[in-house]
C-alpha cells in the first residue's frame, strides 16, 4: 500500500505548446469565414471585419478604444483615417497570424501604421528593415520620418548613415532639398566623415540651390565649418576670395585666417577636430609627484590622456624632462603650447621645446633674465615670459616681460606689467594676453591687465573677484574661466569698459590645473584641505548648463599642476 501511495501524483502541470498557434489559426479561420466578428474597420472605402478582443490584445490603441467606454466600443463600423488601406490590412493580418512581409514599398507606411496603433513588434521590425536598407537617396527622409514619429532609433541610425556617407550624400539631388535643421545636425557633428573642403562645398551648393531663401543662413552655417582644419591653399584660394563669404562672415574669416597662420591660439567650436581629420585633442598634465614616500622628494612628471572620462589606466606617462631641467617643485612648471602640439617649458633662464610627434626635446635660446614661478603665453606665434621672481627666489616679484621669436631663436624685451606678478594666471583671448591675480612684491592682488601686440602699455581691466595664490585660467568660446579664487570658478566676458566677472560654480580645489577639452572646461587635481593631500579627481564644467561634475581620476597625486591641450594623431 505504501509503495502504491508513493507512486500517486498530487498534481500534474500540462502545457500544450502548439496551443497558442492553434488558437491564432482558429481565430484567423473565424475571421475568414466572417464568424463571430463584432467590428468592421473602414478605411478609404475598404472594409475589414475583425474581432474586438483580437485587436485589443495586439494593439494598445485598440485596447484603449474598445475597453474604456468610447463610442467605438459599441459601434459595428469604425472608420480609420490615419493609415492607408494596405497598411491596415497587413497589421490586421499580423494580429491574426503573427506574420507580416515588409518590403521597400510598404516599409514606411507599415511603420507609420504600427507606430499609430502601438504595435511594437511590427514597429521594431520596420525600423530594422529600413535601417538595414538605408541609402544616400533616402537617409535624409528617414531622419525626418524618425523625428516625425518620435522614433529615436530610426532617426539615430539614419543620421549615423548620413554622417558616414556625407561626401556621397552631398552630391545627390535629395541633399539640395534637405532642411536647414538637417544640414545643421550633420555639419555640427564631430562624427561627420568628410573633409572640411567637402563640408564647405556642400554648404555652398545647398545655399546656391535657392539663394533667395538661403543666403540669409550663410553665417549660421559657416559657423559650423571647421576652417582651421581646411587645407591652407584651398582656404586662401577658394574661401577667402569668395565675395559673399567676405561680406557675410567677416568675424569667422578673421578667426580662420588667424588659425591658418597660428594654429590653436584660438579656442572655439571650429577649432575642435572632427574624427575624420585623423587628429584628436589630448590633455597634458605637467607637475610634480612624490616617488619616495620616505624622503618626500618630488620629481617632475608629464602624463597625457585623450579620455574625457579618464580612469587611472587612461593616462600615458610621457617623456622624461630634458637634460639640465631642475625646476622648482614648490611651484607649477611654466608651460605653453606653440602650434598644434609643440610643448614649451621653462626653468630659470632655460626654455625647452618638446615635439610631441617626434618625441624629442630641444633647447631654445636662453631668456635674458633668470625667472622663477613666471607664466608663459603664446600669441601670434611668439612666446611671452611674464613676471615671476628674480634670481634670489625670495619672492622679489618681476614686472618685466620677454618675447621669443622662434624664427630668430631670440628673446627681446617686452612691454613690462604695471605691477610685479608672481603665481598669477595668464590667458590668451582673441588678440590679447590677460594677466590676473597672484602676488606683487608684498601681498596677494586682484588686479587684471590686458595687452595686445603693438600696445605701448598694459590696460587695466576689471579686478578678479578675490585674491588667492596659484590661480589658473583657460579660454572657451570667447570667455576666460578662472579657478583658484574662493574655491570657485569665475567667468570673464571682456569689454572695452573693463569686462564683467560672474561666478559659475563653487566646489573647486585650490592649486588645480585647468584646460579645455571637447568644448568643456576640465579641472585636474588640486589640494584638498580636508585630507591634506593632492586630489586625483578630474572634474568637468559644462558651460551650457553651468554644472560641475566628477568625471574621472588621474593615475597619481600630482602637485602644482599645469595643464595644456594639444592635438595628436589618432
Amino acid at each position: 500500500m505504501m509503495a502504491e501511495a508513493q507512486r500517486l501524483q498530487a498534481s500534474f502541470d500540462f502545457c500544450h505548446n502548439p496551443h497558442a498557434g492553434s488558437l491564432l489559426q482558429g481565430l484567423q479561420e473565424l475571421r475568414s469565414d466572417n464568424l463571430l466578428t463584432d467590428v468592421v474597420l473602414c478605411v478609404s472605402g475598404k472594409e475589414i471585419p475583425c474581432h474586438r478582443n483580437v485587436l485589443a490584445a495586439c494593439s494598445e490603441y485598440f485596447r484603449a478604444m474598445f475597453c474604456n467606454g468610447h463610442r467605438e466600443s459599441k459601434e459595428h463600423k469604425v472608420t480609420i483615417h490615419e493609415v492607408s488601406p494596405g497598411a491596415l490590412q497587413l497589421l490586421v493580418d499580423y494580429a491574426y497570424t503573427s506574420k507580416v512581409t515588409i518590403t521597400q514599398d510598404n516599409a514606411v507606411k507599415l511603420l507609420e501604421g504600427a507606430n499609430f496603433f502601438q504595435i511594437q513588434p511590427v514597429h521594431d521590425a520596420c525600423v530594422n528593415f529600413i535601417s538595414n536598407n538605408l541609402s544616400d537617396k533616402d537617409c535624409l527622409q528617414m531622419m525626418h520620418i524618425g523625428n516625425l514619429l518620435s522614433c529615436q532609433d530610426l532617426e539615430i541610425r539614419a543620421r549615423l548613415y548620413a554622417l558616414k556617407e556625407f561626401a556621397t550624400l552631398s552630391k545627390t539631388p535629395k541633399f539640395l532639398s534637405s532642411t536647414k535643421a538637417q544640414l545643421i545636425t550633420l555639419i555640427s557633428s564631430d562624427d561627420l566623415n568628410a573633409t572640411e573642403e567637402t563640408v564647405y562645398t556642400a554648404v555652398m551648393t545647398w545655399i546656391n540651390h535657392n539663394t533667395d531663401e538661403r543666403n540669409k543662413d550663410m553665417k549660421e552655417l559657416m559657423e559650423l565649418v571647421r576652417f582651421p582644419f581646411m587645407d591652407k591653399q584651398y582656404f586662401f584660394e577658394n574661401v577667402e576670395m569668395n565675395e559673399e563669404i567676405k561680406k557675410s562672415c567677416q568675424d569667422i574669416m578673421t578667426e580662420a585666417r588667424r588659425c591658418q597662420h597660428f594654429p590653436r591660439e584660438i579656442e572655439s567650436p571650429r577649432t575642435r577636430p572632427r574624427h575624420a581629420s585623423g587628429l584628436r585633442e589630448a590633455v597634458v598634465v605637467i607637475g610634480w609627484t612624490i616617488e619616495d614616500e620616505n624622503s618626500l622628494s618630488k620629481s617632475s612628471y608629464i602624463t597625457m590622456t585623450c579620455d574625457a572620462e579618464p580612469t587611472s589606466s587612461s593616462w600615458i606617462d610621457m617623456t622624461e624632462q630634458p637634460e639640465g631641467f631642475e625646476g622648482d617643485s614648490e611651484n607649477p612648471i611654466p608651460v605653453a603650447v606653440l602650434g598644434t602640439s609643440d610643448i614649451l617649458i621653462s626653468d630659470q633662464q632655460n626654455v625647452w621645446l618638446y615635439q610631441l610627434e617626434l618625441n624629442s626635446w630641444s633647447r631654445l635660446a636662453q631668456m635674458n633674465l633668470e625667472r622663477y614661478d613666471h607664466r608663459m603665453a603664446v600669441l601670434y606665434g611668439k612666446l611671452y615670459a611674464i613676471g615671476g621672481s628674480g634670481t634670489d627666489r625670495d619672492n622679489t616679484a618681476l614686472s618685466s616681460v620677454e618675447v621669443y621669436d622662434r624664427r630668430q631663436n631670440k628673446w627681446t624685451k617686452g612691454v613690462p606689467l604695471p605691477q610685479p606678478k608672481i603665481q598669477h594666471a595668464v590667458a590668451v583671448l582673441d588678440s590679447s594676453i590677460y594677466v590676473m591675480g597672484g602676488f606683487d612684491e608684498s601681498e596677494l592682488t586682484a588686479t587684471m591687465y590686458r595687452f595686445s601686440p603693438g600696445d605701448s602699455q598694459w590696460q587695466s581691466m576689471r579686478d578678479i573677484p578675490g585674491v588667492a595664490k596659484y590661480v589658473t585660467a583657460t579660454v572657451l568660446n570667447g570667455h576666460i574661466y578662472l579657478a583658484g579664487v574662493q574655491s570657485s570658478i569665475y567667468c570673464f566676458r571682456p569689454s572695452e569698459s573693463g569686462g564683467v566677472w560672474s561666478k559659475v560654480v563653487s566646489g573647486v580645489l585650490m592649486d588645480c590645473g585647468m584646460t579645455v577639452l571637447k568644448g568643456k572646461v576640465y579641472i585636474y587635481g588640486g589640494y584638498d584641505t580636508t585630507t591634506g593631500e593632492e586630489s586625483t579627481d578630474v572634474m568637468c564644467l559644462d558651460p551650457e548648463t553651468q554644472s560641475l561634475s566628477h568625471v574621472g581620476n588621474m593615475a597619481k597625486n600630482v602637485y602644482h599642476i599645469s595643464c595644456i591641450t594639444v592635438l595628436k594623431s589618432c
